[in-house]
């Protein structure tokens, strides 16, 4: 559940299920660019519109399991898989 809470009144937004299909997160979300990155144990990274309105803008699956908060580098998402590095340019 990815829940949004108005940082002046403490009042709750939304709370929204990132994707029926999601298993457990592990990882700190991280924010670049207006979107939000989770990755979920399942291998998923789903990208969340940063907002008062949840919006999901894309789910990419990377075909192992993430465990590790994603690094953040200019325009690259960096993911650490159980058997790999990969940078993710945007």
């Amino acid at each position: 559940m990815l829940s949004a809470y108005d940082p002046k009144t403490g009042e709750r937004i939304y709370q929204q299920r990132v994707s029926p299909a999601a298993g457990g997160f592990s990882a700190s979300p991280v924010a670049a660019g207006g979107n939000l990155y989770l990755t979920s144990e399942d291998g998923d990274i789903f990208v969340v519109k940063a907002g008062r309105v949840f919006e999901l803008v894309g789910t990419n699956r990377m075909g192992e399991i993430l465990m590790a908060t994603p690094a953040l580098s200019g325009n690259m998402v960096i993911v650490r898989t159980r058997t790999q590095v990969i940078g993710i340019r945007g």
